[in-house]
């Protein structure tokens, strides 16, 4: 890939990444809020239960799938985006059957294992074309 062509892709996986801890964050913002609540007026937290693990899982796909693209041919930087990848995208579903009894253990470590790959993906992003790990 051409130095110009690698450094916009490396911009354009910021994005995504970025975006998987900020929806992250506004999820547990949410999880305190709805825990505090009391009443008909706690329904409203439902839809965004359910939405903002998606679009986490959507945003962490983007990323992955970026990353690898940047990342391919580049040695252990791709190993480590695919190995990554694969905690984010199969954790989570492991965790669910691992934690089924136990919804806060569950989401504490899906947290972890998707915004893992929101680190990897920036670290990539920012010495990726620095230095071949």
């Amino acid at each position: 890939m051409q130095p110009r062509k690698r450094q916009a892709s490396y911009e354009v996986i910021r994005v995504p990444a970025v975006t998987i801890v900020v929806l992250a964050g506004a999820y547990f913002v949410m999880r305190a809020l709805a825990s505090a609540c009391t009443g008909s007026g706690c329904d409203v937290y439902i839809p965004l239960s359910l939405l903002l693990p998606l679009l986490i899982f959507i945003a962490s796909a983007v990323t992955a799938v970026l990353a690898i693209a940047s990342a391919r041919g580049l040695g252990a930087w791709f190993a480590v985006v695919i190995i990554s990848t694969v905690l984010a995208v199969l954790g989570p579903i492991v965790a669910l059957l691992v934690f089924k009894d136990s919804p806060d253990a569950f989401v504490a470590t899906g947290t972890v294992l998707e915004l893992q790959l929101a680190v990897v993906a920036l670290a990539y992003s920012f010495y990726g074309r620095r230095a071949h790990i």
